[in-house]
Parts: structure tokens; sequence; C-alpha cells
């Protein structure tokens, strides 16, 4: 079981008025992120082909692609936590899998508002320990 501690929770309107911000972020995540893999993709086939030809490798063409990836790795946490200082959680920076934590108000159960990349709006939720699998449709998510 996973213990969460939330920053705020979201109404199903608060969630929909951030999609517009989220859907701008991931597109700069995305264009960000595929530069940054591509480096590190081509480090990596320039290190196997100097090793497949039989040619020495070099500490330094080493250290290149660790670089590289440290780089791609320190990028991809810093968006996760540029969407965690909204409170939002980015579960998947591929699909853009994003939960808004939200409150029932009668019940004080914590359930995610789910949405991701490509749906027109809220149209999903999911208990804490679901995940995507166990997504619901809105129009059950208790009060």
């Amino acid at each position: 079981m996973t213990t969460y501690e939330f920053k705020k929770f979201f109404t199903v309107e608060d969630a929909v008025e951030w999609i517009p911000w989220v859907v701008e972020q991931l597109k700069q995540a995305h264009a960000e992120l595929r530069e940054l893999q591509d480096g590190v993709i081509l480090s990596k086939r320039l290190l196997l082909a100097r090793k497949n030809s039989g040619r020495q490798t070099s500490d330094a063409d080493v250290m290149a692609l660790q670089k590289r990836f440290d780089a791609f790795e320190e990028a991809v946490n810093r968006w996760v936590e540029r969407f965690a200082e909204q409170g939002i959680l980015l579960r998947d920076m591929q699909s853009g899998l994003i939960d808004f934590p939200y409150k029932a108000e009668n019940s004080g159960d914590i359930y995610f508002l789910c949405w991701r990349l490509k749906e027109d709006g809220i149209f999903y939720f999911h208990g804490l320990n679901e995940g995507f699998s166990g997504r619901h449709p809105i129009t059950l998510l208790p009060d």
C-alpha cells in the first residue's frame, strides 16, 4: 500500500481548468526530452559501433554517454517536480497520464481524477491503489 501526502485536492471543475496548463507543460516536456533522448541514443550507438568494430572505447566515450543520460534523468525529475509543485501527479510522461487528488466531501475518501493527453476532459477516476486499469467513469465519483 502506498502512502500519499497531498499538497492540495482538486474538484472536477478545478482539474478541468488545469488541463490547458498541463497540455502546454507536456508539450514543452516532450520537446525537451525528445532532444535529450536523441543525444543519449546517439552516444550509445557511437559507443556500440566502436565496440562492435573492434576499436577501443575510451573512458571519455562512456562518460559522454553517462553525462547525457544524467541530463535526461534530471530533466524528467524536474518536470515531475514542476507538476508536483501544483499538486498534480505526473504518472507517465510519454502518454501524459495525470492524476489530480480528489477528496469526497461526505466521506472524506480520497481518489484520483485521472486524465491523459488527448482526452477532452476529466472522464475517469480511480482509488489510491487501483491505478489506470482501475479507472471508473466520473459519473460514479462519490460526493
